[in-house]
């Protein structure tokens, strides 16, 4: 495991200083990292003692190693593809890796992410008129699905990924609403003005992002945070999406609990109804075939 992730594995248990630690170290730069670990004290406003006990606690014996292990990461190149795939990789064992690395992103997710932090969002969730989720590429295509189960639900839900969109709903954004701003970076500039906007209005913001220190997670009322590994995120590869979607869908669970007896009724019924809409009785394909083959009859 990496020293980020180590750091963002342990984030939740963490006390406050030592999360104050974390997120100095996490938000680090190369050109800072290399001071001795009196002036880290400094800086961050705590003590030598308290710098190696938090070493100890993510599994490095020493705040050398700990620097090395950051320092290793940092000046890793930026790859187009995520490093977990070689080109001498046969097929089964690039499947394995996708799974291993999208089932390790979700352990990492799940240590790192505050449970109170979401059960809050859950309760503003609960009490919100309406519903947005903001976010471009892969983050955008979560906020669609976020869409999908919240409407289910009965609430006003709206998924945006256009930049124009965003910053017109922000503009008429109400108190009683709540906003999601979605990005794996957490530095999506188009979400960054639209959540500026929307908390200058009154409404609640939330952000889902991979950094705890990032724009995003600084910018919003609560920050909800995932622990992806990753060099490069795309559309396509990004396993951040998969850890996205499990936070959205623990936020669901949480929310539909809360329920009345009637809702949930009212749910069951319309899941029936689209049910019996989009599925037929016939074998999958027969109906399309048939009509196809009559179509033929009649044309000669």
């Amino acid at each position: 495991m990496s020293t980020r992730a180590s750091i963002q594995g342990a984030y939740r248990d963490l006390k406050p200083t030592q999360r104050r630690i974390a997120d100095y170290l996490l938000a680090l730069d190369f050109d800072a990292l290399n001071a001795p670990i009196d002036e880290y004290a400094r800086r961050i406003g705590t003590s030598v003692a308290s710098i190696s006990r938090f070493c100890a606690r993510i599994g490095y014996d020493s705040f050398q190693k700990l620097k090395i292990g950051l320092s290793r990461e940092m000046q890793s190149p930026d790859e187009t593809v995520p490093p977990i795939f070689a080109a001498d990789d046969n097929p089964d064992l690039s499947i394995r890796k996708v799974f291993a690395e999208a089932v390790a992103n979700l352990q990492g997710t799940e240590a790192s992410v505050s449970f109170p932090s979401l059960k809050t969002v859950a309760d503003r969730i609960a009490r919100s008129e309406r519903l947005y989720f903001l976010g471009l590429g892969g983050s955008g295509g979560v906020g669609i699905l976020a869409e999908v189960m919240f409407s289910g639900l009965g609430f006003d839900s709206k998924a945006l990924s256009d930049p124009y969109a965003m910053l017109l709903c922000a503009g008429h954004i109400r108190d009683n609403h709540l906003l999601f701003g979605l990005s794996h970076s957490g530095n999506t500039r188009e979400v960054l003005q639209a959540v500026q906007i929307a908390r200058a209005r009154g409404a609640y913001t939330v952000g889902l992002t991979n950094y705890p220190r990032s724009p995003l997670a600084e910018l919003v009322n609560t920050a909800l945070v995932t622990s992806c590994q990753e060099h490069r995120v795309h559309f396509a590869q990004s396993s951040s999406m998969v850890a996205q979607l499990t936070l959205i869908r623990a936020l669901y669970i949480l929310v539909a609990s809360r329920s009345t007896p009637e809702l949930i009724q009212e749910v069951n019924a319309i899941e029936q109804a689209v049910r019996r809409s989009l599925r037929t009785k016939a074998s999958p394909g027969f109906g399309l075939i048939k009509k196809s083959a009559n179509e033929k009859t009649r044309r000669s």
